[in-house]
């Protein structure tokens, strides 16, 4: 009887712990499930941001291979935000708006030399910013944005990756981005041109330039009508420069 009730004791013992093996391995089936759909959706979240107006917190909610994916996803969507918002600062900046108005080119004549600086270094800040998001939207850039090497369970959460982030819709948005920020850049490096263009016919015929509180007084007609031609020239640039803009 003793040896029944001892071997009683050890069966029960042994499915105690059967028990609590086949439960803690539901359990971290079911975290390790639960992390998976909670990546899923931040990736979506971020994915569905507006780049030039929303911010891109690096908060990451996941743990193990999941957290280096997610942080990985977050720090790419930050840096695409980021240099789109820096693109829209240096657009939008005051005086690069207001660099033709009667005020700025009086008190920057005769030489023009703050204007023509404003101009080269809008030129290279913005230069940088797109190249950024250009290089960004490399095919190459999103495959090699996770380094197998730092997963744990490389294969299976680098497909994991992949197929929330380049699927052949992705490829598409991706290469249409990178077409529209050329676009932009050929733009508005035509359109700056132009403007630095204009500011050295300026500087060149300051003789025959007067301005008073309102406007610009061309003493020559050859000279004037070649003006009014640039700041024609600058109009349609303008409105490429804007047209290529709303479409991003």
């Amino acid at each position: 009887m003793k040896n029944k009730k001892g071997l009683k004791k050890i069966i029960i013992g042994i499915v105690i712990v059967v028990v609590i093996f086949l439960g803690l391995i539901f359990f971290i089936a079911f975290k390790e499930l639960q992390e998976e759909d909670i990546l899923k959706q931040e990736i979506i979240n971020y994915s569905n941001k507006d780049l030039a107006k929303d911010d891109y917190p690096i908060e990451v909610k996941t743990t193990g291979d999941r957290a280096y994916v997610e942080e990985a996803v977050k720090k790419y969507y930050k840096s695409l935000s980021d240099s789109v918002k820096a693109i829209n600062s240096y657009l939008n900046d005051e005086e690069l708006i207001n660099i033709l108005t009667i005020e700025s080119l009086r008190n920057d004549s005769p030489n023009y030399l703050k204007s023509h600086t404003l101009i080269s270094n809008t030129k290279s800040k913005v230069t940088k910013e797109l190249e950024n998001i250009s290089s960004l939207c490399e095919e190459d850039t999103i495959k090699n944005l996770i380094d197998k090497d730092k997963l744990n369970d490389s294969e299976y959460y680098y497909d994991f990756y992949l197929d929330l982030m380049y699927t052949e819709k992705d490829i598409e948005m991706l290469n249409s981005t990178k077409e529209e920020m050329e676009a932009l850049s050929n733009n508005l490096n035509e359109f700056l041109d132009k403007v630095d263009e204009i500011l050295t016919f300026l500087e060149t015929n300051a003789n025959y330039i007067e301005y008073t509180d309102t406007d610009i007084y061309i003493s020559d007609d050859n000279i004037l009508n070649e003006y009014n031609n640039l700041i024609e020239e600058l109009t349609t640039l303008a409105n490429n420069l804007t047209n290529t803009e709303s479409d991003i």
